[in-house]
């Protein structure tokens, strides 16, 4: 017993060194600020139809975001945890950045005509066009602020990225409450502007304080800026592909149900649970460069991912088991009685996005970190066609429980392909030296 808590003892006290609970403190401190100035907002934006053209606005930004400099970010974030060089490091995201930046200068040569037609000169889209104009910035100023802190976490500056993730998530909390005060909607973005600005440039100060952002660094080659370019399109569709999926289940409900207080109990159902994977998310920022930096080495990656899941089985089933539990206060807490009948969505919802979290968030994106981005790829693609099909089919003879159901067969389907690629990947595709630790 004596040696299992000097063992846990251990690997608590590395974890604490490489900054794993400065993350998920991070991501907690975020999640919770970003929940309270949800809160705010629409009664600062007043009235209600003004707050609608906010939500206009980011729904339009939210599929330029999805094409956000043609995926370089994630590029970045892979290329470099591979790279001992500073200044080769540097150069892939100096390279990254300067794309990124004109990939997003071309889609905005192509939307702003396209805003100016017929197109958007009709209902919420022609009534929001003045602001859909002003914010169109905004996507290109989030891709700058992104690529610099994911070049943090591709050299391990895993507190420093947490810090700033805060700082940056106060800031745009603040300025965008403080400014609607002053000027409404207007002072949103332009709260929302400043934030980015100023979190983009503390990056960019901060990695070259710390020697991580070289002044002067050495050209790349051309086989390797392709490599960067095909990583960053791959990992832009994968990403467009998953984000479909909540859209599929949304319009589902409202073909087939067509009922708005269904549709209600489906998203107080699922916004709680959904949280889980905030939890997944933590431990992918920190386990994705040490993955990277083992592409080839089948042994430790064997080792490692089963490390990985077990890890998250031990987080993650007390959670879903409390979660499962106490379902009915907390609806009753959150919501009120009349959102009683969303406890029939909200178990199965802790069972789906559980498996989720444990399964197919690490596994999917430990194999982007190996650069499997065709099984990527196609996995997502037809977890996005079954998912469609199999919504359907569940909520049709269901009801709204079915859409639960439905989420927890495609996340299984999805994580045991995952892991099975990967095991199999280990034991015939790559077999690299093994190397001690993570």
């Amino acid at each position: 017993m004596s040696a299992m808590i000097v063992k846990l003892r251990t690997a608590v006290r590395s974890l604490l060194e490489r900054g794993f609970f400065h993350i998920v403190i991070g991501n907690t401190l975020v999640k919770f600020i970003s929940f309270c100035a949800a809160i705010f907002l629409p009664q600062i934006i007043t009235p209600e139809s003004r707050y609608g053209m906010l939500a206009t606005v980011d729904n339009v930004n939210s599929y330029l975001i999805l094409l956000n400099g043609i995926g370089l970010s994630n590029s970045v974030l892979r290329f470099c945890s591979m790279e001992d060089s500073s200044s080769v490091k540097s150069s892939i995201f100096r390279f990254c950045l300067r794309v990124g930046l004109l990939a997003n200068g071309v889609m905005l040569l192509v939307y702003l005509p396209l805003l100016l037609s017929p197109v958007f000169s009709g209902g919420n889209y022609g009534a929001a066009r003045l602001y859909i104009l002003i914010a169109c910035l905004i996507p290109t100023l989030t891709f700058a602020m992104d690529i610099a802190l994911v070049f943090m976490r591709a050299n391990l500056m895993n507190q420093v990225f947490s810090k700033i993730s805060v700082v940056y998530t106060l800031l745009y909390a603040g300025f965008q409450i403080l400014f609607a005060l002053l000027f409404s909607l207007t002072g949103a973005f332009i709260g929302r502007y400043i934030a980015l600005a100023a979190t983009a440039a503390l990056c960019i100060i901060l990695l070259r304080r710390k020697g991580a952002l070289l002044p002067e660094s050495e050209p790349i080659s051309r086989d390797l800026k392709i490599k960067i370019l095909r990583y960053g399109l791959g990992t832009m569709v994968i990403n467009s592909l998953s984000l479909i999926m909540p859209q599929n289940e949304t319009l589902v409900v409202n073909l087939v149900l067509k009922d708005l207080t269904t549709t209600a109990y489906y998203k107080a159902a699922s916004m709680i649970p959904s949280n889980l994977q905030y939890i997944a998310t933590s431990v992918v920022v920190f386990i994705y460069p040490y993955f990277a930096r083992h592409t080839g080495d089948g042994a430790w990656l064997r080792k490692n991912v089963l490390r990985v899941i077990l890890g998250m089985m031990a987080i993650m089933i007390p959670v879903i088991g409390a979660g499962y539990l106490i379902s009915p206060p907390l609806i009753h807490f959150v919501y009120g009685q009349a959102y009683a009948p969303a406890l029939l969505i909200m178990r199965p919802m802790w069972i789906a996005f559980g498996i989720n979290a444990i399964l197919r968030v690490p596994l999917g994106n430990i194999l982007a970190a190996l650069g499997e981005l065709r099984f990527n790829i196609i996995l997502s693609a037809a977890m996005c066609v079954l998912h469609l099909g199999l919504d359907y089919y569940f909520i049709s003879r269901m009801g709204i429980g079915g859409a639960a159901y439905a989420l927890m067969i495609v996340y299984t389907i999805a994580g045991v392909a995952s892991l099975v690629y990967l095991l199999y990947g280990c034991s015939r595709k790559w077999t690299g030296r093994s190397e001690p630790g993570m």
